[in-house]
């Protein structure tokens, strides 16, 4: 059996191709062109289930691969242009296993997050990395500004799009990070804990921008991973130039 991936080939001033692995939850990669991402997805998928199995979560991809059989390659399942897509399983009403399952790579991704935050100088925080490239509307550079960036779009962008309403203000980076970071992500687990509970688990939400809950569920752990790694890469850098 083939490994599953969906295509995700940015438009506009975003660029690049994304891997959507939508039999892991979370699971994503990117590259410059659909080639080199299709060349990613094998590597990048196994330092995932590392990542899984450091967190005691291996069974989430070994559960997959039961099921599809050992993986022989990459087959393309779907193709879509843009950079908020839906995709044909994301409009499926999700069980409350994947809510319960994102909630526990949540907490996976959420110690990591701050493990490695509270591993870094306190000057690495505000540092302004010598980026090559930066999307001209992206406000996060720093440290600080990544962990508001992220707090935010879990409250204010993510859950209102299935129809959550924030109950606090935006995080700023000025701010104390980690309780910003906890206040965000206890209304993210309570709002997940109530949608368990509700009859209406699709969602489905076309114009504009295209959502859904399970679109949510996996972009809530990809989003976090990929600062992740970002900050984990600045802290490098900033050592490197220190």
């Amino acid at each position: 059996m083939s490994m599953r991936v969906w295509l995700q080939e940015m438009t506009g001033n975003e660029v690049g191709w994304v891997a959507w692995c939508l039999d892991v939850q979370g699971f994503a990669t990117w590259a410059e062109t659909e080639g080199e991402v299709l060349a990613r997805v094998p590597g990048k998928l196994e330092a995932h289930k590392a990542w899984l199995a450091r967190h005691g979560l291996a069974g989430v991809a070994a559960s997959t691969e039961a099921s599809n059989g050992a993986a022989s390659g990459v087959e393309v399942v779907d193709t879509a242009r843009g950079n908020e897509v839906l995709f044909l399983p994301d409009c499926e009403p999700c069980e409350v296993s994947e809510i319960e399952l994102t909630l526990r790579l949540l907490s996976a991704s959420r110690a990591d997050l701050v493990q490695t935050v509270e591993g870094l100088p306190e000057q690495a925080l505000d540092w302004d990395p010598p980026y090559r490239a930066f999307l001209d509307w992206a406000t996060w550079r720093s440290v600080r500004q990544i962990l508001a960036h992220v707090a935010n779009c879990e409250t204010h962008y993510y859950l209102p799009a299935i129809g959550g309403k924030s109950q606090l203000p935006p995080a700023s980076p000025e701010g104390d990070w980690h309780q910003f970071l906890a206040a965000h992500r206890a209304q993210t687990v309570s709002f997940l804990e109530q949608l368990k509970e509700s009859r209406d688990r699709a969602r489905v939400i076309v114009g504009g921008e295209a959502w859904s809950v399970r679109k949510v569920l996996r972009r809530l752990v990809w989003h976090e991973l990929l600062h992740w790694k970002s900050i984990r890469r600045i802290g490098r850098e900033f050592e490197q130039q220190a």
